[in-house]
């Protein structure tokens, strides 16, 4: 399949890395130093903007298959893939930072096949990590019926020492790995969870969220405060209330702070800044079950998160624009980093995957999640799931069947059209995916 990538961004970079080895990649970058990060890729690369139909001919628009425009400016993304659509035949994605351009696309009126919104997505990862606070990660998988996550087990948790087959797990929920120190374990009954473990779950959010309150004791928070009212601390907090929330946020701008506290009734709306710790003390911030930093800049993320920490507040998570800081600010006591361009990214290469669609979920590649629907010609068909051809080292967490959720047992089987979930280690992925 031939690909255009437009926009050489963090985003870019990580579209045409996972797409090297299966696809014909061009790049268009107007930076050249942008440019340069992408010389270790096997990928061609175009110098110019990817709005000019000069630009797209020479990168080859008119035959190519997919165009994703996934620059940082919303107008270039979308008038890429307009400009696109003039010249052939390609399914086209736009990523936009601006929500109200969602509305617009819904009704038909962009010419753009997809489109992805980083403030939306993060928004919505935020509000499901706040569901799971014991969660490192989290995921969705066939339309959001199903939820991944990676449970932190603390060294205090009811779940240390515990068997696998002792568990009295939530219906429709399953443990499909443990990450030990970077090890992927396939857990079997007698396997014993440690401290320190990963734990990773699959099932409805709701059994997941039960999972989570086991796995760590605590129940689903409700006090919590966000730091920065911007974009994505509004659609946060816009969620939360539709769950019967009522945050309370916290945002340095006057203007912005009055029309906050105008267009979310049921969140506490503070003008103050999130790193003056005579203010947050004053507050009582400290005693918030959650606390989410999300302003503009990395740095102030950082220090608002640490002085969350510092005053009491169990779980923090922080927003940061690159990546290489995602392992610094879990280093330094940041309970869960999201970068808002790695969950664009993830999303788009998700999406764009046309049978078989496969997302790294831990550091180093280690381990895959594979969603496909599995095909009348499956070997895997007919044959129970405690008895089937997967290599060791993969598991099947979960079946959607006809709209409906399964979470397998070892007697469960296959049929034909099934969509499935399988949780493999990535060395094996190459043998688990022509079973499907």
């Amino acid at each position: 399949m031939k690909v255009i990538v437009i926009g050489a961004g963090q985003v870019g970079q990580t579209i045409a890395h996972d797409f090297q080895s299966e696809h014909h990649v061009i790049v268009i970058e107007q930076r050249k130093e942008n440019l340069e990060n992408l010389e270790q890729l096997d990928v061609m690369t175009v110098e110019g903007n990817g709005a000019s139909l000069k630009t797209l001919q020479e990168a080859g628009a008119n035959d190519a298959n997919l165009l994703i425009a996934c620059t940082d400016i919303d107008e270039v993304n979308m008038v890429a893939c307009s400009a696109a659509k003039q010249l052939g035949q390609a399914f086209t994605i736009a990523r936009v930072h601006n929500p109200d351009y969602i509305e617009t696309w819904e009704r038909g009126r962009l010419g753009v096949d997809f489109m992805v919104c980083s403030e939306l997505l993060t928004s919505e990862k935020i509000a499901q990590l706040i569901g799971v606070p014991a969660a490192h990660d989290i995921h969705n998988f066939a339309d959001g019926k199903i939820l991944m996550a990676e449970l932190a087990i603390e060294k205090d948790s009811p779940l240390v020492g515990v068997a696998i087959r002792a568990l009295d797990l939530p219906a429709s929920t399953m443990i499909a790995s443990l990450i030990r120190k970077s090890r992927v374990i396939i857990p079997r009954g007698d396997d014993i969870i440690e401290p320190g473990d990963l734990m990773v779950s699959f099932g409805i959010p709701e059994a997941v969220q039960a999972l989570n309150r086991k796995a760590s004791g605590r129940p689903v928070p409700e006090e919590i405060v966000i730091v920065g009212g911007g974009r994505i601390g509004y659609r946060l907090a816009l969620k939360l209330e539709q769950q019967k929330l009522h945050p309370k946020i916290i945002e340095a701008g006057l203007d912005r702070s009055q029309w906050l506290a105008e267009n979310l009734p049921n969140s506490t709306v503070f003008q103050a800044s999130g790193t003056d710790f005579d203010f947050l003390e004053q507050e009582r911030i400290g005693q918030a079950e959650v606390g989410v930093s999300v302003m503009n800049a990395d740095e102030k993320n950082l220090l608002s998160a640490l002085l969350l920490k510092s005053l009491g507040v169990r779980h923090v998570i922080a927003g940061v624009t690159d990546t290489d800081f995602i392992r610094l600010f879990e280093r330094v006591g940041v309970d869960v980093a999201v970068c808002a361009r790695q969950v664009i990214a993830d999303e788009i290469i998700r999406f764009t995957k046309r049978r078989v669609s496969g997302m790294s979920i831990l550091e180093g590649e280690r381990a895959e999640v594979l969603e496909s629907n599995i095909s009348a010609t499956s070997p895997l068909i007919g044959t129970s799931l405690k008895d089937n051809r997967l290599p060791k080292g993969a598991i099947v967490g979960a079946i959607v069947r006809k709209n409906k959720v399964i979470i397998p047992r070892g007697d469960d089987a296959l049929i034909a059209g099934d969509r499935v979930i399988i949780f493999s280690e990535k060395a094996v992925v190459a043998e688990v995916e022509p079973l499907l």
